[in-house]
């Protein structure tokens, strides 16, 4: 007779890989298809006004980083965090004090309230609409 525990056990061990991988798929396919995307036509736009853009990704997040002038204007980076219902993308924010002496990090989700949304729900006008919300009002502070 087999060992129920051990049995237990290896299906509760498949489970959860399966259920880590859909996540990293998921997260990879929304950096891909979603916020290189967004980023990309974030530069385009950017770089028509003397912006110096650079744009990273990997398989669990993307950033942009918009300069100008050679200073530093804003560091946005987008990453997923795992929860029950799936994976939080959320977006961590960098950018420097008005006077320029200190660097702020904030956190900024997509859409507001109770977050019952996951990366397969945010589109890029959202990255696009989010990232827009952060940087504007930097631009307009000096």
């Amino acid at each position: 007779m087999t060992d129920w525990r051990s049995n237990l056990g290896q299906v509760m061990r498949r489970t959860e890989e399966k259920k880590q991988e859909k996540e990293a798929t998921q997260m990879a396919h929304f950096v891909q298809e979603v916020l290189v995307p967004a980023f990309a036509e974030l530069r385009q736009e950017l770089e028509q006004h003397d912006r110096e853009v650079t744009l990273r990704h990997a398989d669990s997040s993307a950033t942009i980083i918009v300069r100008y002038r050679g200073e530093e204007e804003i560091t946005y980076r987008v990453q997923g965090r795992i929860f029950p219902s799936g994976v939080l993308p959320f977006a961590d924010v960098r950018y420097r004090e008005r006077k320029g002496l200190r660097l702020i990090t904030t956190e900024s989700m997509f859409r507001s309230g109770k977050p019952t949304y996951t990366v397969v729900d945010v589109s890029k006008q959202e990255v696009i609409d989010n990232f827009l919300k952060h940087y504007l009002p930097l631009l307009e502070r000096d």
